[in-house]
């Protein structure tokens, strides 16, 4: 599943507010390691102001903050505020004009923002291990220790 640049960025600038423990953080500072411009960082923490996920305070001392605890933010919330065609409707699911394999294809992103629902920013902060990716036929937590790093790269 591919990520947007917009959506990567939100997820940095959550993640670096998560991080100031409710102090404010300027939108470029955030999204620094993400290697974004400062007008692309800020079309992004305006999305995530609009969606209720940060506050801002203008001024010298302003910026953004999480607008709640980041425990409370799960990785799939974000993921269908910054990627609205990530999940299709439920009505378009059952439509008969749909293909097997655009069925298959809309099952498999439902099942991607099930999983990301289990993940929170305060995770991705703490650079907690993917415990709960865990189940009897994947192999997530295997993934963790290779070197091309599935899970490295979000941390």
């Amino acid at each position: 599943m591919l990520l947007t640049r917009q959506a990567q960025i939100a997820v940095a600038i959550l993640v670096a507010c998560a991080r100031q423990d409710g102090r404010y953080v300027q939108t470029h500072e955030a999204a620094a390691d993400t290697g974004a411009s400062r007008e692309h960082a800020a079309k992004v923490a305006h999305l995530l102001r609009n969606s209720g996920f940060v506050t801002s305070a203008r001024g010298r001392f302003g910026g953004i903050k999480l607008a709640r605890p980041a425990s409370t933010i799960s990785l799939g919330s974000v993921l269908r505020h910054m990627q609205p065609k990530l999940t299709p409707s439920s009505n378009r699911l059952c439509s008969p004009a749909l293909t097997t394999l655009d069925t298959v294809v809309e099952t498999g992103w439902m099942s991607f923002v099930a999983l990301m629902d289990r993940f929170s920013i305060a995770d991705l902060a703490a650079g907690r291990s993917p415990q709960r990716a865990a189940c009897g036929d994947c192999r997530l937590l295997s993934l963790r220790g290779a070197s091309s790093g599935a899970f490295s790269s979000i941390q």
